[in-house]
């Protein structure tokens, strides 16, 4: 699938002149890439990794990045969206999301499912080895068994979020961890509100985990 597994394609803007081989080779200081698709009459391209982290760090690295040592062309790297059925209507009422630092840059911030008995500071203790934490709010263990955790990069968020996912838990629990949902202006003050992660699918991973 173009997107198995989520946020692991990248759309670049390169010019017509520029070959695949040039951007394969561009790209893979990145991660693992498993296809290069060009569009070259719109001058863009597609870079599929097989890891959403290595999208990531690609975008870090190479947005706005000049190849051919200077000569060009400058590229632009985004994330690539999901393509949205044709018969699927438009999204209405989406709430807006906040500009609160947690949600910069997007993709950055955790939402993990722990059992409501596990030790704060031994959740904080294990994820303190992941590099760019910027913090690990474990304030809501007890009364609801979830954490949030922000990171400085989408790429170390990520790259956790694999690590953790593949072995199934953190310090001695096990634990479900996804993307924190970005905080939203849905409060009729403006403040930012945290809708956690996932909606039914984050109610799923805690009652698998309790």
């Amino acid at each position: 699938m173009e997107l198995d597994p989520p946020h692991s394609r990248v759309f670049v803007v390169c010019g017509r002149a520029i070959e695949a081989e040039e951007l394969q080779a561009a790209f893979a200081p990145c991660g693992n890439i498993q296809n290069v698709k060009m569009v070259k009459d719109k001058g863009v391209a597609y870079v599929k990794f097989d890891r959403a982290s290595s999208a990531a760090l690609a975008i870090e690295a190479l947005h706005g990045a000049v190849l051919n040592e200077g000569r060009g062309p400058r590229l632009k790297v985004m994330l690539a969206e999901a393509p949205r059925p044709r018969a699927a209507p438009p999204v209405m009422g989406e709430p807006e999301v906040s500009s609160d630092p947690d949600n910069v840059p997007p993709r950055s911030r955790l939402f993990l499912v722990v059992p409501k008995q596990a030790d704060e500071a031994r959740i904080q203790d294990h994820m303190s080895q992941y590099n760019e934490l910027e913090y690990c709010k474990t304030d809501l263990v007890a009364a609801r068994g979830v954490v949030f955790c922000k990171f400085a990069k989408a790429s170390a968020a990520l790259e956790a979020l694999e690590h953790i996912n593949a072995n199934g838990r953190v310090a001695e629990y096990t634990v479900k961890c996804m993307l924190a949902d970005p905080k939203t202006k849905r409060r009729a003050d403006g403040s930012p509100q945290d809708r956690g992660s996932g909606g039914a699918a984050a109610a799923a991973a805690a009652a698998a985990v309790a």
